[in-house]
């Protein structure tokens, strides 16, 4: 029964996704090409796009740089792709911003510029990316697509029209003759345009059909995509010290009624959903305002970092034993009331989430990408079922509680644990004052570390006369000295990370064969033919750091680097960037790690895996 209650709250989640409305709003149409082409000559393309009435989409040139630039291309094995004609764009006010947006509307018409490369029937693709959007909401960016077929010869181009002229000219020079076959060359080839129309137009009604399914079942496989990267991220090593402890506290509660243990973990899911919607809501209130920010947005500021390094060391500080504080904050000690105990499980479940975002695991990268560029509903959806995914295994344990008779019963081992994991927490402080360095100046970094010996201090005077073994005299003057201690060296560490002075920009960690990223390096080495490999990184991405000494530094992989002559680019995200932020959202990411290789001769970019090996890299780079 509790598992179906579960999996009910999981499916009236989801269930309001395939009631979705369907996101095309735009048909494009391509006006006829001339069949006189040869190898080397350069036409034009012209594509006439209808928008349903109501509706616009953005401009290629939007002025805010949350939207989504409407982008036109063609592709084709015997065509190249010069350049493309914009229209002008609208200003349009609406009831929702407060200055005019750049957009279309109606029918426009983009003219694309392509040059004639290769000698035969080349199918042309052309391929529309926009986001339609009314006076009210906008929807999911998608595509619009149109195809036609044209024919390209190597000499220059004599018309049907013209060698059945030839032929007649030969039998007899007669006027009357050759206006008759002109005639009916003209005839034959407006039937042929006419088949060709129509098999054109049976071939996009078709398509549209397909392509409505596709979006359907592509949208369900992002939400798929998110729940179980949710549930990878209980392995990923930024989230594992926190949720040890929720491991001691499900042995502890392994005793009591197993509707209270199934209540401890839908208290605990409670917990990750409503801090995975407390960040949703931030990123997109943060973008709609301009921000440049995607996934551990938070880690980018020095002052979000020194509280959390201040909460990992105290709660280490805990569980050696210095000071209690309880099931109310870690989910583990001693037996509490009910009341507190169900605080500790909420209080886990957002610290499980908070120390998850420096993490993307497998899966999350698309679907967070994709999340930030929807409509509110749909991105809190995607954001639920990425908390969802990450409670998953503990709301299970929970609802059958058998489950934990794979775990030793609990015992004096408890206790040696507890301590082990206070260990993991300090390790997470000190990695947590790692990202910082890279954020700020040194004596920053060492004020930081004499404010957490005076936090210290503080809690052991807490532990040592704020028990209930002290009178309440000496408890109310423990409590005292230990707040100002603690407090004031927190409050002095935040001041001096805040000010300007005190920060740094962000700077390449890596040897001395990787480059600084910037897109217009990137332009002008693939405008030299050469192949080149990003990394998008950071150094509060643990998932990154791991690739980094995994992957990317093995001696393997550099040497297979230097054998193919692949330019290595570093992309730091560490501090905020926009410029590292708009390259993401160009493959459609808000988040690290990202990896892409830049194949020779203008090729399509290959995306690789978030989690690298030696091998995924090295099968890559052999493909150039």
């Amino acid at each position: 029964m509790r598992l179906k209650s579960a999996l009910l709250i999981f499916f009236l989640t989801f269930g309001s996704i395939l009631g979705q409305p369907q996101f095309e709003k735009v048909t494009l149409k391509i006006d006829k090409i001339s069949e006189n082409l040869q190898v080397g000559e350069t036409f034009e393309l012209t594509v006439n796009a209808t928008v349903d009435e109501g509706w616009h989409i953005n401009s290629n040139t939007p002025r805010e740089k949350f939207l989504i630039p409407s982008v036109i291309k063609a592709e084709g094995n015997g065509i190249e792709l010069l350049e493309v004609k914009y229209p002008k764009p609208l200003d349009l006010k609406l009831s929702i911003s407060e200055k005019p947006i750049s957009c279309y509307e109606g029918t426009i018409k983009f003219v694309l510029i392509l040059k004639a490369v290769k000698k035969g029937t080349t199918p042309i693709n052309v391929k529309l990316n926009y986001q339609s959007c009314n006076d009210r909401s906008c929807l999911p960016p998608t595509l619009a697509e149109a195809n036609t077929e044209l024919t390209i010869k190597q000499d220059q181009i004599k018309s049907e029209a013209d060698v059945t002229l030839k032929k007649e000219d030969d039998k007899e020079e007669n006027t009357f003759g050759e206006k008759t076959a002109k005639e009916e060359v003209k005839t034959q080839e407006k039937v042929k345009v006419d088949a060709e129309n129509k098999d054109v137009s049976a071939k996009e009604n078709i398509k549209k059909v397909v392509t409505k399914k596709k979006e359907s079942k592509g949208l369900f496989i992002i939400i798929l995509g998110a729940f179980l990267g949710g549930m990878i991220l209980n392995l990923m090593p930024c989230v594992l010290p926190v949720l040890s402890i929720k491991i001691l506290g499900l042995v502890q509660q392994a005793n009591e009624a197993k509707e209270t243990v199934f209540k401890h973990g839908l208290v605990f899911t409670l917990g990750v959903l409503v801090s995975f919607w407390i960040l949703a809501g931030l990123l997109l209130i943060l973008r709609a305002g301009g921000e440049s920010i995607g996934w551990g947005f938070q880690l980018q500021s020095p002052v979000f970092i020194v509280i959390l390094v201040f909460l990992m060391f105290l709660f280490g500080l805990s569980l050696f034993g210095v000071f209690e504080i309880g099931t109310s904050l870690t989910g583990a000690g001693q037996n509490v009331t009910s009341k507190s105990g169900y605080s500790g499980s909420f209080f886990s479940g957002i610290m499980a989430t908070v120390v998850a975002t420096p993490c993307t695991a497998p899966f999350m990268g698309s679907a967070l990408g994709f999340a930030i560029s929807q409509p509110a509903l749909i991105s809190i959806i995607v954001f639920t079922a990425i908390g969802l995914g990450m409670a998953f295994p503990y709301l299970l344990i929970t609802a059958f509680p058998k489950l934990l008779k794979f775990i030793p019963k609990p015992g004096a081992w408890m206790e040696t644990m507890k301590q082990f994991m206070g260990f993991l927490l300090v390790a997470t402080a000190i990695w947590l004052i790692w990202v910082l360095s890279s954020q700020v100046v040194s004596d920053s970094i060492i004020i930081l570390l004499f404010a957490l010996m005076f936090a210290s201090i503080g809690a052991w005077v807490w532990g040592r006369w704020g028990t209930l073994m002290n009178t309440k005299k000496t408890r109310t003057i423990a409590f005292i000295v230990a707040a100002i201690l603690v407090l004031g060296a927190g409050y002095k560490t935040i001041e001096n990370v805040s000010d300007e002075s005190n920060k740094l920009t962000a700077s390449n960690s890596y040897s001395d064969i990787w480059g600084k990223f910037s897109p217009e390096l990137v332009a002008e080495l693939r405008n030299e033919n050469k192949a080149v490999f990003v990394d998008f990184t950071a150094k509060w991405c643990l998932s990154c750091q791991t690739n980094k000494k995994v992957a990317l530094h093995d001696s393997e992989v550099e040497k297979k680097f230097k054998e193919k002559g692949v330019i290595t680019l570093i992309a730091d995200w560490t501090n905020r960037d926009e410029i590292i932020t708009k390259a993401l959202e160009e493959f459609d990411r808000n988040s690290v790690p990202l990896y892409i290789l830049y194949p020779k001769n203008g090729k399509e970019p290959i995306v690789l895996p978030e989690i690298l090996t030696p091998s995924i890299v090295i099968e890559a780079l052999e493909k150039l």
